[in-house]
């Protein structure tokens, strides 16, 4: 889906406005057209904080509709997603990374910053076309997900009356916003997923997604290592077989080799990789891995499961943290449906 580059000078890119639209703020004034709009007071606060915009100086418009570049811009905003510490050996276009952009639009940045944050978009996003219910909740849950070590959850499995409608691919990460809080069902106990997205529910997903996050922060980094039985919870969630059976020393340390080698090796044995062409890349460290584990870590790196460093090392004894196994299982998830790019 993406194209990576390697971090070398700095971005010369503007600062991301935080608006729907990408125009500049208007106004701090009070939405006149929110009076009746449930949650209203969430608006209020995310206007408040500087995250979301109106249509105008006093009119939010809660009722129309968002399009997939206004949803990316809203998250990278509302997670203050950014390019501030990201080096480039050239200047990144949006292009590079959604065939479908316009580079001199005014959402370009916040595709960029979306593409190089790795979340998890569809390669043929089409800026102007509207987000259902389902879409916006995916991309919010998976961004969510992957720039915030989260605690590993055991979803309570919500049953709804229209889940029959739900894209399969999108219907763990449903089950997880509704775990979250960050979306509900209505009255009538649906879901309503092909359902188009207005500017208010995109904003009251957001306000829910940012109350959770506030209320789980990330560990730090020594404590967000992963244990061993995260690690099979995490392997399962990729593999998407949650009888399988993984054996594993649960007191186990779990580094990026063995955590690695553990994730495709049970892909393999499940017959759900893609057949490769395996071209093996020289691994600065490779003499520090262990020789039975470096078949998994090499199709890996093709698939780009994993990355190496900006000199060429895999830091194979590095500990895993959420956050790396999150990423890791997002891009395996990608190309199980057949949405990552090679």
């Amino acid at each position: 889906m993406k194209k990576t580059f390697k971090m070398i000078t700095l971005s010369a890119a503007a600062a991301l406005a935080l608006s729907f639209t990408g125009q500049q703020f208007a106004s701090a004034a009070a939405f006149k057209d929110i009076h009746n709009v449930q949650d209203k007071e969430k608006i209020i606060a995310l206007q408040n904080s500087g995250l979301i915009q109106g249509i105008s100086a006093d009119l939010f418009g809660p009722n129309l509709n968002i399009t997939a570049a206004q949803g990316v811009q809203m998250i990278v905003s509302a997670l203050d997603l950014n390019l501030d510490t990201i080096r480039f050996v050239k200047e990144p276009h949006a292009t590079d990374y959604f065939k479908n952009a316009n580079d001199s639009a005014w959402y370009a940045q916040a595709l960029i910053i979306a593409g190089v944050h790795g979340l998890n978009l569809p390669a043929d996003l089409k800026p102007g076309e509207k987000l259902t219910r389902e879409e916006f909740t995916y991309q919010l849950i998976d961004a969510m997900e992957n720039t915030n070590r989260l605690p590993m959850i055991k979803p309570v499995v919500v049953e709804y009356a229209d889940q029959d409608q739900v894209k399969v691919e999108y219907s763990g990460a449903l089950q997880r916003a509704l775990n979250y809080g960050v979306m509900q069902l209505d009255n009538s106990g649906k879901l309503n997923p092909k359902q188009e997205i207005t500017r208010a529910e995109a904003a009251v997903a957001i306000s829910n997604a940012l109350a959770y996050l506030n209320a789980h922060p990330a560990p730090d980094a020594e404590s967000g290592t992963i244990t061993a039985t995260e690690a099979v919870q995490y392997i399962k969630d990729a593999a998407g077989e949650a009888n399988l059976q993984i054996k594993i020393d649960p007191n186990m340390s779990v580094t990026r080799e063995s955590f690695t080698s553990l994730l495709i090796n049970t892909l393999q044995t499940s017959g759900q990789l893609p057949m490769i062409k395996l071209i093996p890349v020289e691994i600065k460290d490779n003499d520090k891995i262990d020789i039975l584990n470096s078949g998994a870590i090499q199709t890996a790196l093709a698939l780009k499961i994993v990355k190496l460093d900006q000199d060429g090392s895999f830091r194979p004894q590095d500990g895993v943290t959420s956050a790396d196994a999150a990423a890791m299982v997002s891009q395996v998830k990608a190309i199980l449906s057949g949405k990552s790019a090679k």
